[in-house]
């Protein structure tokens, strides 16, 4: 799957998806391990939220800029 997106996609916007690691990681902790105190916490909820806007940041339209428009 991973090749199939590599290869209608630019790289840039593909490999970001990696950093989904971690959150898929936490949630089936909690599904798989039982772990709901730790995996739900405050401090991993936020640290799962910065990673997807980190994310979202990374992949979100640009705006065009007046000096995109000059040249």
């Amino acid at each position: 799957m991973w090749s199939l997106l590599l290869k209608y996609n630019p790289v840039s916007r593909v490999a970001v998806y990696g950093f989904m690691n971690p959150v898929f990681g936490v949630i089936l902790s909690a599904w798989l391990l039982a772990e709901n105190d730790q995996a739900f916490g405050v401090k991993t909820a936020a640290a799962l939220g910065l990673v997807c806007l980190g994310i979202y940041v990374v992949n979100r339209p640009r705006a065009a800029s007046a000096a995109d428009s000059v040249s």
